[in-house]
């Protein structure tokens, strides 16, 4: 059963999800700016700027790709993908991004939290969000060339954080 806490939860790592999967509208941007009190006061345009040089394939500083983060034999999203199909879910050959891209591991863990898959939850935070994640958000706020990103990464890191240390 989904409780207002864990609806709450599913909706934060939907937005994060939509935060880092494509630059933001002025609307979305001022929504977020407002929602999470930052401190950021870039225009639109120069927070899109940031945003292709920070995670833009190619060319992106800090491209949001489990695989290009963690050190593996095999470095790949296929362990991303394993864990999509243990929760029944299959991706589409015409799928725009990589299994791995935070965006989908922020969307997977909102979907894990709609459907009470309370044992997948925490086992995908620490299998895979809590080895990369948190690294991967000091590296934005140290490249970041906007208050914006660097708040945002900020938030994120937190967040993950915080979601792993509740099922401690």
């Amino acid at each position: 059963m989904i409780t207002d806490d864990n609806s709450e939860r599913a909706d934060a790592y939907r937005v994060l999800a939509d935060i880092f999967s494509e630059p933001p509208d002025n609307e979305f941007l001022e929504a977020i700016k407002e929602d999470f009190e930052l401190e950021s006061r870039e225009a639109g345009d120069d927070i899109r700027r940031d945003f292709d040089s920070l995670f833009v394939s190619p060319g992106g500083k800090l491209q949001p790709l489990e695989s290009l983060y963690v050190a593996r034999e095999n470095a790949s999203p296929g362990p991303v993908s394993d864990f999509y199909e243990k929760a029944g879910l299959t991706m589409d050959e015409e799928f725009e991004y990589i299994p791995d891209h935070i965006s989908l591991e922020f969307l997977f863990l909102s979907y894990l939290i709609e459907t009470g898959r309370l044992d997948l939850q925490e086992h995908f935070l620490e299998e895979h969000i809590m080895n990369w994640v948190p690294y991967y958000c000091g590296e934005v706020i140290k490249q970041a060339g906007t208050v914006f990103y660097k708040e945002i990464a900020e938030i994120t890191r937190d967040f993950v954080t915080n979601e792993s240390e509740n099922f401690a």
